[in-house]
């Protein structure tokens, strides 16, 4: 069976994000360069190539709240540290995007990356802290359980390649402990990374599942609670490696899907590159109680009704029992 043409160009993509990593490394005497080299490969090789027209693609920039530091309405306004490559709104004032200015409102970064030549775990854990700084300064959305778990603006690292070639190594594995691990300081679900994508070893995408009561478990789970306590009652997100398909391509349809999510026109072409490629696999992740919630979401999350719900996340409701 042959491939998709979504596929062909995405296995395209990445060959030329391949090359693009050997000649860097070949030339590595300034990192400074290379760096920015590196951002330019994602900004214009991927991302301008692949979204929907509209969106603006910026290179280093920062993030400017809408609130100030303190609650002070005569305070300065709080502002994220420098972000490699950001993603603006189609809605964006085109005199802002325009400018010689590099900092950009919170409200209209629809997404923003750290980018990596050679990824590390520390780069990881330092992206993690990141991403919780981000969501922290900008407001906290409430009202339904999607507008609660996920934050803005998206957030993610991306990498051509990683740092673990030696013949022992297990980068797979590698990355995912240090997920684990970011996952396991943050305070609440909406300030996890929504996206880890290494170019030529694979992609990590949140699944976030609003509250999962005890009826609603399939499977046995009798082993997993040899090994840990299980609530009766819990929400539970993981970040999750797809298998079945390309790294790039595992990226761009997550990345399709939360974009959807916050611009509902997007759903039809969205749900396309899910149907090309599935979302599936595992990964880390970690249980919640209630209390990350508000107390309206909490009352119907929480609730008998909830139960028997089954609203899907592929119609963008944001009500749905599983969403990624």
């Amino acid at each position: 069976m042959g491939t998709h043409d979504l596929e062909d160009f995405f296995e395209q993509t990445a060959a030329r994000l391949a090359t693009e990593y050997q000649r860097i490394r070949k030339r590595n005497d300034d990192h400074g360069t290379s760096g920015d080299e590196g951002e330019a490969n994602w900004a214009r090789i991927v991302l301008e190539h692949s979204l929907p027209e509209g969106y603006h693609v910026v290179t280093k920039g920062r993030i400017l709240s809408a609130k100030h530091r303190g609650g002070d309405p005569h305070g300065s306004p709080e502002i994220s540290p420098q972000i490699d490559v950001l993603i603006l709104s189609p809605y964006y004032p085109k005199f802002l995007v325009d400018s010689e200015v590099k900092t950009y409102l919170a409200d209209g970064v629809v997404a923003a990356f750290e980018c990596k030549n050679t990824l590390k775990a520390k780069h990881l854990a330092e992206a993690a802290r990141t991403a919780a700084i981000v969501r922290r300064i900008t407001a906290p959305r409430g009202g339904t359980p999607y507008r609660e778990l996920f934050g803005t603006p998206i957030y993610g690292v991306l990498a051509h390649s990683h740092d673990w070639k030696e013949e022992d190594s297990d980068p797979l594995r590698n990355v995912e402990k240090a997920l684990y691990k970011g996952i396991q300081e943050l305070g609440h679900p909406r300030e996890m990374l929504d996206m880890v994508c290494v170019a030529d070893l694979g992609t990590w995408l949140p699944v976030k599942m609003p509250w999962v009561a005890r009826g609603m478990r399939t499977g046995d789970w009798s082993k997993i609670e040899e090994h840990i306590q299980i609530p009766e009652a819990y929400a539970l997100t993981h970040m999750v490696r797809e298998k079945r398909v390309t790294p790039l391509m595992a990226f761009m349809t997550g990345l399709m899907r939360r974009l959807a999510w916050e611009e509902p026109r997007l759903l039809p072409i969205a749900n396309y590159f899910h149907e090309v490629a599935p979302l599936s696999g595992d990964g880390p992740g970690r249980l919640w109680g209630d209390e990350i919630y508000s107390e309206d979401v909490r009352r119907v999350v929480t609730g008998p009704s909830w139960i028997a719900d089954d609203r899907h996340w592929r119609t963008g409701d944001e009500w749905a029992r599983f969403m990624i």
